[in-house]
């Protein structure tokens, strides 16, 4: 145990740069937490939108139209045709189209209240929302042009002081929206997948140190002194793994700390960040003694963390993928990881025992590998 000790304090001394990295690659994650929360948030919560066919252009369509993006908070596409509104509609990218007649504002000034064409999907809610909204729009159009008694001068003179007044409109939500939790777990989710790619990359200098301690004849040199090679090994894995629980602990930390909401237990967000770090060292560790060139080491370290990152879910959900690469997905470690993520943040009282399983699995067969593949070096040597 002494000699462990001292090999893992002697790789901790002589790689201080890999420290000092793990700590940066953590604060970059927690800056992460909060930069994608907010753009999350921003692509979640948006105006929404409404597309507008005006066929007439007067005073009367402009303020129907300031009346819905200043009051109402809406956002007007315009200058499309209906074919096009229509796609866009079907595509829920527009929640409604809004067709203004010609002669709107003729019409209305001489007393005959033209209908305004509304097209919704087949949604009540809704169709229901704006058709409301535009009935009290219409509703005081049509008692200035009452008042005005089909007088276009008088209908003028009344339209502009009603533009005059300041009319604020109380809108209250259908549902709550909890925004610091939708910001919270898309930042959580969006930097947790980055952070798969930055453990392997902490992984990789573990990799050339043992292999550079491999070719250099290191092994060699270990049996004539006190030292055990497979103490070697173990104080080796250990400097990895005390690189990779610094990330760990100041990232959980600045969770914890700041309250952030991640849409799972606290615990198991410690659990498979520390799982998935003992995985990257023992695959670390049997790279590195299975390869013989650090470009070959880097070439597998880099291609499976960026492939299984990509594959695994981290950076977009696993359901936008054909079928075939979903599959595939199923044999690597970071599928596991991120659908526990996913799972929870979608249900709370999801089973991801199974997950948890599989993680630890994968990372006891690593480390068996990496253990075959030293004792037939050390055989061989």
């Amino acid at each position: 145990m002494k000699n462990i000790w001292l090999l893992t304090k002697t790789n901790i001394k002589r790689n201080l740069a890999i420290v000092f990295i793990a700590i940066i690659g953590a604060a970059g994650l927690c800056f992460m937490i909060s930069a994608m929360g907010r753009l999350t948030l921003e692509f979640t919560i948006d105006k929404p939108k409404i597309g507008i066919i005006d066929n007439d252009n007067s005073i009367l369509s402009k303020d129907l139209k300031s009346y819905l993006t200043d009051k109402l908070h809406y956002e007007i596409m315009e200058n499309f045709t209906y074919d096009e509104y229509s796609t866009e509609l079907i595509e829920k990218h527009i929640s409604v189209i809004i067709e203004v007649p010609k002669d709107f504002y003729n019409q209305s000034s001489l007393g005959n209240m033209p209908e305004l064409i509304i097209t919704t999907l087949d949604d009540y809610e809704n169709a229901a929302f704006v058709q409301s909204y535009l009935n009290s729009y219409m509703s005081s159009i049509h008692i200035l042009s009452d008042n005005a008694g089909g007088n276009k001068a008088i209908f003028d003179q009344l339209f502009h002081n009603y533009q005059l007044e300041n009319t604020e409109i109380t809108q209250t939500s259908a549902t709550t929206v909890d925004k610091k939790a939708i910001a919270d777990q898309g930042g959580f989710l969006q930097s947790i997948g980055f952070f798969m790619m930055f453990i392997f990359a902490i992984s990789l200098v573990l990799t050339y140190m043992i292999q550079d301690d491999r070719l250099s004849g290191v092994f060699q040199r270990i049996q004539v002194t006190p030292v055990k090679p497979i103490q070697y090994i173990i104080g080796s894995a250990l400097f990895g793994i005390f690189v990779c629980f610094v990330m760990v602990s100041i990232y959980c930390g600045y969770i914890k700390i700041m309250d952030i909401n991640t849409g799972m237990p606290f615990a198991l967000v410690v659990t498979i960040m520390s799982l998935f770090s003992l995985f990257t060292v023992g695959f670390s560790l049997a790279i590195a003694l299975f390869f013989q060139t650090k470009n070959a080491v880097t070439s597998i370290v880099i291609g499976f963390s960026t492939i299984g990152c990509i594959l695994g879910g981290a950076y977009f959900p696993l359901e936008m993928s054909p079928p075939s690469l979903q599959n595939l997905a199923r044999i690597l470690p970071q599928f596991w990881f991120m659908d526990t993520c996913r799972s929870l943040q979608a249900n709370a009282n999801a089973n991801v025992l199974p997950n948890l399983i599989v993680l630890s699995l994968f990372t006891v067969l690593t480390y068996l590998i990496g253990a075959v593949l030293f004792s037939q070096h050390y055989k061989n040597n």
